[in-house]
């Protein structure tokens, strides 16, 4: 399921609403220029793909919806790059919208960037610069495989490993006896 920046929006107010949002918190909110046409045909995507559900006369956000972004046995950088594949933000903006301490945002954000999984990009924004978080090839990658499976992921890894070992500048004999090592633990995981 794919969910763009107003799906976003509209989940992002009813997790800062205890989970809920109705029409007055429709109108006071940045969602407002929508209209109602538009508006309905939102809010039917999120209730068909079980991201909202009616609660009289309210919305109220699904734990499905919840986990994709605010769910914490899911790790931060994995949320992060979540949210960063509906829309680049600031980091101040990530903290915000994750509803996490803006200092552990930071950490994760420093520790993607250091692992190839986010950059920094910088725009002009009202005659001032800022920095603008953006995922990366490698990072939607990474989400890629934190949806397999666990023994699919095991599985993937063994396969980076060996691609690793095999453009490595080990002897081939080496080469040869390592690859075999790790084709007898792939076997092993069927």
């Amino acid at each position: 399921m794919k969910i763009d920046q107003i799906d976003l929006a509209f989940l992002h107010l009813a997790i800062s609403h205890n989970d809920k949002f109705d029409e007055q918190d429709l109108a006071g909110s940045e969602l407002a220029y929508l209209g109602v046409g538009r508006t309905l045909d939102k809010l039917a995507y999120l209730k068909e793909n079980n991201l909202i559900q009616l609660d009289g006369k309210s919305f109220r956000i699904t734990d499905v919806a919840k986990k994709i972004y605010w769910g914490k046995d899911t790790p931060l950088q994995t949320r992060i790059l979540r949210l960063l594949q509906v829309k680049s933000f600031e980091e101040s903006d990530i903290a915000k919208y994750l509803i996490e301490e803006p200092q552990s945002v930071q950490e994760k954000i420093d520790e993607a960037r250091k692992h190839g999984l986010l950059i920094f990009t910088t725009i002009k924004k009202d005659e001032k610069i800022i920095k603008i978080c953006e995922i990366t090839q490698e990072g939607n990658e990474f989400l890629q495989i934190q949806s397999l499976d666990p023994k699919s992921q095991l599985q993937k890894t063994l396969q980076d490993i060996s691609n690793r070992i095999q453009n490595s500048m080990l002897d081939d004999v080496k080469i040869k006896e390592i690859l075999e090592k790790m084709q007898k633990i792939s076997t092993e995981l069927d």
